[in-house]
């Protein structure tokens, strides 16, 4: 896995005690590899392997080229987009008292400016301080996605970007499922608003047990150190892997795919709502896979078919969820 998706991000330790904790019930027999995509020295070792790599430099400067193609319409998008969700965090987000040196006089404060020579004897109502929310943005690059690596890629640059823009920290990851084990490539993470470039290194591969991934992302954002959360997934919801999934009752494994998956990640996103985190869909899937996309997100999915769509479409669905908050 190194070698083909980059130097995996945790020791072997912690990869075996996130496996014991997430690779169990219907994920049993899988593994993780989590990566932010760093290179390792290994030597390519036959044709084969080189003309993939070369394939997958060329997607990626055409991730690029394809959004620079339409950079004018698609940065119009982002401040659109960006906007919509500032003006959600002001107008729902919980506000907050704050000393200040202008707005109303706090007579408890009055004393400091004589005493200390305080200007701060003022208080100043903040509204919506976004410093409490995170979103991570999970994008589905499985092989399913191969004619619409442009469009994801850019769909996920511009919800990071704008959301970069209202200084709210969100963190990227794409996941894809490969000879049993489920691969998470770490883009930008909270604390590097400056690296939504490297989204366009999005690449689709193997197959993609989203159960698992969601699982995952779960586990992830339950340890970031923010109240509230929000976990935006773009995928065509079409759950695929080798590994079979076991079902409850007779112990039966089935495979991981239409029914059996679908559950699975239904299930998943149900546990990830249950502890508190918010769940929306970007959904980029066909005309048979709406239903499944129902399924799995119930009102909480829209379908963008095009960038020039997604302020307004991925605008309410931000909306939606922040008022709920």
């Amino acid at each position: 896995m190194a070698g083909k998706f980059g130097r995996p991000l945790y020791s072997d330790q912690r990869i075996l005690e996130l496996e014991r904790l997430l690779c169990t019930g219907s994920h049993e027999g899988c593994h993780l590899h989590v990566t932010k995509g760093v290179p390792t020295d290994a030597v390519i070792q036959n044709g084969f392997e080189a003309l993939q790599r070369e394939k997958e430099r060329a997607q990626i400067e055409r991730n690029r080229s394809a959004y620079r193609r339409e950079q004018m319409r698609n940065r119009t998008a982002v401040m659109r987009l960006a906007d919509k969700i500032q003006n959600s965090v002001l107008l729902h987000m919980q506000t907050e008292t704050v000393r200040s040196d202008a707005g109303s006089i706090d007579a408890r404060l009055s004393w400091r400016a004589a005493m200390l020579e305080d200007d701060r004897v003022f208080s100043r109502t903040e509204a919506g301080a976004v410093g409490d929310l995170c979103v991570d943005i999970l994008l589905d690059a499985s092989t399913s996605q191969i004619n619409r690596q442009e469009i994801v890629s850019g769909q996920g640059y511009m919800i990071a970007e704008a959301l970069t823009r209202c200084a709210i920290p969100c963190r990227v990851i794409s996941f894809c499922s490969m000879t049993g084990y489920t691969i998470l490539r770490i883009f930008r993470d909270y604390e590097e608003p400056r690296e939504n470039a490297r989204i366009f290194e999005y690449v689709s591969n193997g197959c993609n047990r989203d159960g698992l991934a969601i699982r995952a992302a779960h586990h992830l954002i339950l340890d970031a150190p923010y109240e509230h959360k929000l976990l935006i997934i773009l995928s065509d919801v079409r759950p695929n892997d080798i590994i079979r999934t076991r079902e409850s009752g007779d112990g039966e494994r089935l495979p991981y795919d239409s029914e059996a998956g679908i559950r699975d990640t239904a299930l998943e996103v149900r546990r990830a709502k249950a502890d508190g985190i918010a769940v929306i869909c970007v959904f980029t899937g066909n005309d048979e896979d709406v239903q499944s996309a129902r399924t799995v997100y119930g009102r909480d999915f829209a379908r963008i078919r095009s960038l020039d769509q997604l302020a307004d479409t991925v605008g309410k669905l931000i909306q939606n969820q922040i008022k709920n908050l």
